[in-house]
């Protein structure tokens, strides 16, 4: 069972959401300075931060589709392709270690880089750099902004003539020399750090912003391309029209099949889910941890359109082979996990719960005790929760919904095309037995003919 209870970094979300990783790994980010930062990106709960965010990304694709823009964005671009992740240099630079040429050089084309930077971003207005001329003039005594660097002689004019008596003395009689210019070249070393440091905010800023600029651009295009929408922030119902999942969006139009969305609104209440198996029920919940934890990451979500209530967390209990390695069995870890969630729930935390066939590795009679029971719990904390179920006998006060399940068609259906004969859309469901449809689905798929007759013999038993 998964079950995220301490997301608060982007890198953590990414282990247990279906397709999170997968959009991650398009983002089209030019400098491996960004993909650090993407990854430390924090969960966001604050209303007005989520916004912001989200209307950068809206400016930016408005940017993005100008095509008067297009020689910006591309030389931004480029500039971005050979930004550096400079933070341990800078770590140092603030600390008062001593840097060496190496580093010196690492600041130097870093804020030549940032500066060409802030000034073609500033056509644009999306973001703003700090100014760090006065780093460059530092470093680059000789104003040329050509990358590279070492001790220039216009840092000294005791340097200027100590190297122009090397060049004039016999090899033999230099060594005093490169003594007196090793020592002085340590010390004008140490004067340029000292005159950095003040800087060393500006530099971690410049770093930032750089970062935050190819992340952004990156999230705009993949809105763009991947067809997502800015999602709305509400503060009761969330709602999506035409939700899908990109990964398996994709993946069924690898295979030459349509993926069909779904629309659905939910709030403070639990909900429970029933359908057939192959109904898509795994992956609807997985697909609203996703769009959540992409909303409160600050980007855009999988629909065509969306409203979307922040919560403090997101807490998925979906089956995997995790809890199995640690010596737990699969209704053990699954209480465990229920055990937890009703813990976040008592701290007052608003959460988003995703439970998917809870207790299915009981008895029908406990396990549809157990569902009833944690319905009636959320319920009277009203918790925004989802769980789906095949149990009969679910009674609890909720609102219910069906996967639409297999449809009549004149085509003839097989495992071959059985999924375009499945609708996947969700109708209200008010009755307490969980759709049966089992069993045509295994005389579909062309399991053992004897099999499906004792099957269904049994079943009008019943």
């Amino acid at each position: 069972m998964a079950n995220n209870i301490n997301i608060t970094s982007l890198r953590k979300a990414t282990n247990d959401t279906l397709g999170l990783f997968y959009l991650l790994s398009k983002l089209d980010l030019k400098s491996s300075l960004a993909k650090r930062y993407l990854y430390l990106q924090t969960f966001m709960t604050d209303k007005n931060q989520i916004e912001n965010e989200l209307n950068k990304i809206e400016e930016t694709v408005s940017l993005l589709k100008q095509n008067q823009n297009d020689k910006i964005f591309s030389d931004i671009e480029n500039k971005l392709s050979q930004i550096l992740d400079i933070g341990g240099t800078l770590q140092n630079l603030a600390k008062s270690i001593p840097l060496s040429d190496i580093e010196l050089f690492e600041i130097k084309k870093f804020a030549v880089i940032a500066d060409d930077i802030r000034q073609l971003s500033a056509e644009l207005n999306i973001i703003e750099f700090p100014d760090v001329s006065d780093i460059i003039n530092i470093l680059d005594p000789e104003k040329t902004r050509i990358a590279t660097f070492y001790i220039y002689d216009a840092y000294s004019a005791e340097l200027v003539s100590l190297r122009k008596l090397i060049k004039q003395k016999n090899e033999n009689d230099t060594s005093d020399l490169y003594q007196k210019i090793t020592e002085l070249e340590d010390k004008i070393r140490k004067q340029l750090c000292e005159k950095l440091q003040p800087y060393s905010d500006d530099l971690n800023t410049a770093l930032y912003q750089t970062a935050y600029l190819d992340m952004l651009v990156a999230k705009a295009k993949q809105a763009i391309s991947e067809h997502l929408c800015k999602p709305r922030i509400v503060e009761k119902t969330t709602s999506y029209k035409a939700l899908f999942n990109p990964q398996l969006k994709d993946l069924l139009s690898g295979q030459g099949k349509k993926y069909q969305p779904v629309d659905i609104s939910f709030g403070q209440y639990p909900v429970l889910i029933t359908g057939i198996n192959m109904g898509g029920k795994t992956v609807l919940l997985k697909t609203l941890a996703l769009s959540q934890y992409l909303c409160q990451f600050g980007f855009y979500v999988p629909a065509a359109e969306a409203e979307i209530t922040p919560v403090d967390k997101v807490m998925i209990c979906i089956d995997d082979e995790q809890n199995h390695l640690q010596g737990l069995s699969s209704f053990a870890a699954e209480m465990k996990n229920a055990d937890a969630i009703l813990t976040e729930i008592e701290s007052g935390k608003h959460l988003l719960v995703l439970i998917d066939e809870l207790a299915r590795t009981t008895n029908p009679a406990e396990g549809s005790a157990i569902v009833n029971a944690m319905l009636d719990m959320l319920d009277e904390r009203n918790v925004c929760s989802f769980i789906t179920t095949h149990y009969d006998k679910i009674t609890s006060s909720c609102k219910r919904l069906r996967v639409r399940g297999l449809i009549d068609t004149n085509e003839a259906t097989d495992e071959k095309n059985i999924e375009k004969h499945i609708d996947y859309s969700l109708v209200e469901d008010n009755r307490t037995n969980a759709p049966r449809e089992a069993i045509r689905i295994a005389e579909i798929l062309g399991v053992n003919s004897e099999l499906i007759k004792k099957s269904k013999e049994y079943l009008s038993k019943n």
